[in-house]
């Protein structure tokens, strides 16, 4: 056997070890999982059954060459189904950190993945910086809030003992300043606790995309001893689907330690706060119809399905359920860090048609998520195919319907 078989087939069992050892080996070709991704026609000389076949088989030098390991999202779809559960988001994020290895993969991602190593976030934006952002954009935003001092407020950095930590997307920051209103006016309203953190900029882990272990493990190192530095009960996510997921399902692991404290979305504390009362609602304010599309992490992955729909449901005179919904949900098409790989072009949303089928078909007026990642990607799909509805996160509608 020739040296280069060797390392082929060494790779092959790394792989099949890493990624589900016997079960992987025991891929029933069932083509369940062929049935269930939305990248099936645009993909048609790849799926989750050919790319487990090659591992198998050796060939893992195809599958680094693949455009397909780049165009998944990492939505697991295609393991909900399947019977040896193989997980298809691990085995593709293994295989980009393969494509890297060789200097391959999308420009834009390896760039941010340095900027990381660099400044600790994909921005590239250190703490000072940081905070006269948040302190600009606090100016701005507190003029539109009511029944606040706005000459003695300043939004909260660093405040030790705090009983929130929010974590943020630079979208928030960036090219969505608006969010940032949003969620401060809603902090604002329940009368929290909270706090950013100077050190904490950034939930986005683009190391964990591209499977660069060692600095998405740098990330939620920091994040994790800034929150325990100031004390804090507990981190409160934004809506950010992966951000979310990594450190309320694979932290704990990854430091191999209790992390001491409760991780939450924003959604999740919206929905607590609705409950207990500190949070007033108008019921049925938002006249238009309204859907709601459940991001892959929040969804599938953590189980986060009736905090959003209650607030909906409560918000919105006719709530309507796509179909298939909850854990069958469709991916958007952008997560996975396809709506930040540019080299995709247009594909991203040519491959996101069943998506734009899907919200067409309930005939709904408004689209409402709780992730970011799918926040920019459903109004991409919007203004790409024209669609006559208006994208909305889950927070926004409900800022918009505050009885006081």
């Amino acid at each position: 056997m020739s040296a280069e078989n060797i390392i082929t087939e060494q790779l092959a069992t790394a792989i099949t070890l890493k990624c589900g050892g016997e079960d992987l080996r025991e891929c029933l070709t069932c083509d369940i999982c062929v049935s269930t991704c939305f990248l099936t026609d645009a993909y048609p000389a790849m799926n989750p059954r050919v790319l487990t076949r090659k591992i198998l088989d050796g060939r893992i030098q195809d599958l680094v060459d693949s455009e397909f390991i780049w165009a998944c999202t990492l939505c697991t779809r295609c393991t909900v189904d399947c019977p040896k559960g193989l997980k298809m988001d691990l085995i593709v994020r293994t295989l980009r950190n393969l494509a890297r290895e060789q200097g391959k993969g999308p420009k834009r991602l390896i760039e941010g993945v340095e900027r990381i190593k660099e400044v600790g976030n994909s921005v590239g934006i250190d703490s000072k910086e940081f905070i006269e952002t948040l302190e600009w954009l606090g100016e701005e935003a507190v003029a539109e809030i009511e029944n606040i001092d706005e000459e003695n407020f300043a939004v909260p950095v660093d405040k030790e003992g705090a009983e929130f930590l929010y974590l943020p997307n630079p979208r928030e920051y960036t090219s969505s300043p608006h969010l940032f209103s949003v969620y401060l006016r809603f902090f604002s309203v329940i009368n929290a606790d909270w706090t950013f953190g100077s050190d904490v900029c950034d939930i986005s882990n683009w190391a964990y995309f591209i499977g660069d272990e060692e600095t998405s493990y740098k990330l939620v190192r920091n994040i994790v001893d800034t929150t325990r530095r100031l004390a804090v009960k507990t981190l409160v996510s934004t809506e950010c689907g992966h951000g979310l997921k990594i450190l309320r399902n694979d932290a704990e692991r990854m430091l191999g330690e209790p992390l001491g404290f409760e991780v939450i979305s924003i959604v999740e504390l919206a929905h607590r706060s609705f409950k207990e009362g500190r949070l007033r609602l108008i019921r049925g304010a938002v006249e238009d119809s309204v859907t709601y599309h459940d991001p892959c992490d929040v969804g599938r992955k953590l189980g986060i399905y009736e905090p959003p729909r209650d607030l909906l449901k409560f918000v919105a005179q006719d709530f309507i359920e796509m179909s298939p919904h909850s854990k069958y949900s469709l991916c958007c098409g952008g997560g996975g860090s396809v709506a930040q790989n540019t080299d995709m072009g247009k594909k991203r949303l040519e491959n996101a048609r069943p998506k734009r089928d899907q919200i067409l078909e309930t005939g709904a007026k408004v689209v409402a998520t709780a992730c970011q990642a799918c926040l920019t990607q459903l109004n991409d799909i919007k203004v790409h195919y024209n669609m006559p509805v208006t994208v909305k996160s889950v927070l926004e509608l409900v800022v918009e319907s505050l009885a006081d």
